[in-house]
């Protein structure tokens, strides 16, 4: 007895082909995701990055508190900041004030700063607030210190005296030079 195959003549190549196909979408889908990765991971980093110069910029604005309460970050020894003394309008030491009714420079950081202005956050300063004893913290590692100036602002409401209005404007700077925050608030004491 004999048994007869039968192959085709011509092989067409199908399954190759298919495969090739197969491998190129499955190659693409691979650098799609490597690029999706590495994106978000730059963007995670950006964020925290923005997050511990808003935190350092939080920080800045409750010791520049302090500052007008109760201590002179230059000297440590209480010496609260009442009305505008030594306030003037080229900043001289970080305190700002152009006068009644004069609009203020903007940025007032740029234009009118003395090569003392602004003032630099300094860790380890020591405040006392009613008796109470607080110490700045220490920055995050690799954050420079960040800075503020304080603009004295005078007011005399109808039917009362003089009140005194401080606008702290901080800077403060992330990891990368490019990553900076301004946060400002009217404080009163």
């Amino acid at each position: 007895m004999i048994i007869r195959f039968n192959f085709p003549q011509e092989q067409r190549g199908a399954t190759f082909v298919t495969g090739l196909i197969f491998l190129v979408v499955l190659t693409l889908f691979g650098v799609t995701a490597m690029k999706t990765a590495s994106m978000e991971e730059r963007m995670s980093g950006n964020l925290r990055d923005r997050n511990l110069a808003l935190q350092a910029a939080e920080m800045t604005l409750r010791y520049a508190e302090q500052h007008i309460r109760d201590n002179d970050p230059t000297t440590n020894t209480p010496s609260p900041i009442d009305g505008v003394v030594d306030f003037d309008t080229i900043c001289t030491a970080g305190l700002c004030y152009y006068g009644a009714g004069a609009v203020a420079p903007s940025p007032a950081w740029i234009t009118y700063c003395t090569p003392a202005c602004p003032i630099n956050y300094v860790a380890g300063t020591v405040f006392r607030v009613d008796g109470v004893a607080f110490t700045a913290p220490a920055l995050p590692a690799g954050l420079p210190a960040p800075t503020y100036i304080i603009e004295g602002i005078k007011k005399t409401p109808p039917g009362s005296g003089e009140r005194y209005y401080y606008r702290i404007t901080v800077r403060a700077q992330g990891a990368r030079q490019g990553t900076v925050v301004q946060l400002q608030e009217i404080f009163r004491p």
